[in-house]
């Protein structure tokens, strides 16, 4: 089985579950960690922990900074083969990967793909080939 994490700083993670399960429904295999929030328990034992009760399922965790903290203290995990981590989560990757990674053969391969489709989707708007391009839309 394959599992998704979503973990951040307070509570992006939340809102992005939120928003992909109206878009897309519910979504079982997803769990959320709200790093350093008021009332939230620390989130590494518990995705270390959650990654060790099921050792025989594959994971994609996704953060919300490189360089961040959340990021960085689930770095280690990358060295399990069942762990894939992936930075500069926004709607659009976590809805790519979900759709994309829920049951394809290279999990790594899409990954790839998913972030450089997500790339597309960060647009400075005001431009205005962005516009023509939206009229097309």
């Amino acid at each position: 089985m394959r599992r998704f994490i979503l973990a951040s700083h307070a509570y992006m993670s939340k809102g992005i579950k939120t928003s992909l399960e109206l878009i897309l429904g519910k979504q079982d295999n997803l769990s959320v960690y709200c790093a350093y929030a008021e009332g939230e328990p620390f989130f590494k034992p518990l995705v270390i922990q959650e990654v060790e009760d099921h050792p025989e399922d594959e994971f994609v965790i996704m953060t919300d900074l490189l360089g961040g903290s959340v990021n960085n203290e689930l770095l280690e995990l990358t060295t399990k083969g069942n762990v894939h981590l992936v930075t500069g989560t926004n709607l659009i990757l976590a809805m790519s990967i979900l759709l994309t990674c829920r049951e394809c053969d290279d999990v790594a391969a899409a990954i790839r793909t998913c972030v450089e489709d997500a790339k597309t989707g960060i647009v400075y708007c005001n431009d205005s080939e962005i516009d023509s391009d939206l009229d097309e839309l």
